[in-house]
């Protein structure tokens, strides 16, 4: 059975079936796997091309590409026996990381050409790659070998891996980058507190706060418009979604009824944000914002008869696609989501 949401957003009172006129509803493609029961999808471009990770059946899990044409493709590893792709941009690059031969986990960078780069890491450490914007850039962390710390960076192919540095904590993780090469992640502050931040190549890193009452935030992506998503939390690890904006501040998107947690996953140049609620019950329900309609569930915007239950929205493109994974037949897959037309609704 299909599990339903109820978000109470910005004063809308949303009982299921009842939705804004404005709602987008969509079709869903269910991706495959690579041979095991598992998929995960965790970036999409422009194109509708869609990167994650999917189990092969042999215990071991590969990065994938998936395209329309082509299905699900293995896109191997570094020599190792495992990978995640978690970025692709418009001219199909993609980014990661992998398992080495020597058992080290390495951010890479693919290419149809070219196939997987290894990209090296900060100090001989292992570093995992996280997203990629068009002209190449590369975003990601890596972690010095034994207990050092955790260092945000930026990779170009001119000047290979720079350490983007901390807010004055000793740790820091780059979540996403947009055209501009302006870079939003997560670091420690000087009293250990863990704030999203915004990195400038004119200014380094800043600090976005949190939103009022909560300890903590989390920058996942940012839009060409300087858009921010992400999430700030309590000490208890419940917490709200969040849009930031240079002018405006950290704008919360709202609370749920059903929900004790909701994270920003992704955003795309219109403002449009994808992610996760945590329920009440344990479960988990994909969800899109928009400034018209405020938050929605994923679940309520399919067809009834799917037999979906969309856990994860992890991205969404400049088309409206949204890729994530969910339950089907009692199996985790990685999803694709395309607005329907006004004809076909």
């Amino acid at each position: 059975m299909r599990r339903r949401s109820r978000f109470v957003m910005w004063g809308w009172l949303l009982l299921t079936p009842v939705l804004p006129a404005s709602a987008q509803l969509y079709a869903i493609a269910d991706l495959g796997t690579l041979g095991g029961k598992t998929s995960f999808a965790f970036s999409a471009n422009a194109l509708g091309q869609v990167v994650g990770s999917s189990d092969k059946g042999d215990g071991n899990a590969h990065a994938f590409l998936w395209t329309r044409k082509t299905g699900m493709q293995d896109l191997g590893t570094l020599g190792g026996t495992s990978s995640k792709a978690f970025g692709i941009n418009a001219s199909g690059q993609i980014v990661g990381w992998s398992s080495t031969t020597d058992n080290s986990t390495h951010a890479f960078l693919w290419t149809k050409g070219s196939g997987m780069r290894d990209l090296g890491a900060l100090n001989g450490g292992s570093s995992y790659a996280t997203g990629i914007n068009d002209l190449g850039q590369v975003v990601g962390y890596s972690v010095d070998p034994g207990s050092g710390p955790t260092r945000a960076f930026l990779w170009t192919s001119s000047g290979g891996m720079q350490d983007l540095g901390t807010l004055g904590g000793p740790v820091s993780r780059a979540l996403g980058i947009n055209v501009f090469g302006q870079v939003v992640g997560w670091s420690t502050t000087k009293d250990q507190a863990g704030h999203a931040f915004l990195w400038k190549d004119t200014g380094g890193m800043r600090d976005l706060g949190a939103l009022d009452g909560a300890l903590e935030s989390q920058a996942v992506g940012i839009n060409a418009g300087g858009q921010v998503a992400g999430w700030s939390s309590q000490a208890t690890h419940t917490g709200n979604a969040f849009v930031w904006l240079e002018g405006s501040g950290m704008r919360d998107l709202g609370s749920s009824e059903t929900a004790f947690d909701i994270r920003a996953a992704g955003i795309n140049a219109f403002g449009q944000i994808v992610g996760t609620a945590f329920g009440l019950d344990h479960g988990m329900s994909a969800f899109v914002w928009t400034k018209s309609t405020g938050t929605l569930s994923l679940n309520d915007l399919i067809p009834a008869n799917s037999g979906w239950t969309l856990s994860v929205a992890s991205t969404i493109n400049n088309m409206g696609q949204i890729a994530g994974y969910g339950m089907i037949e009692d199996q985790t897959h990685a999803f694709l989501l395309t607005p329907m037309t006004s004809s076909s609704k």
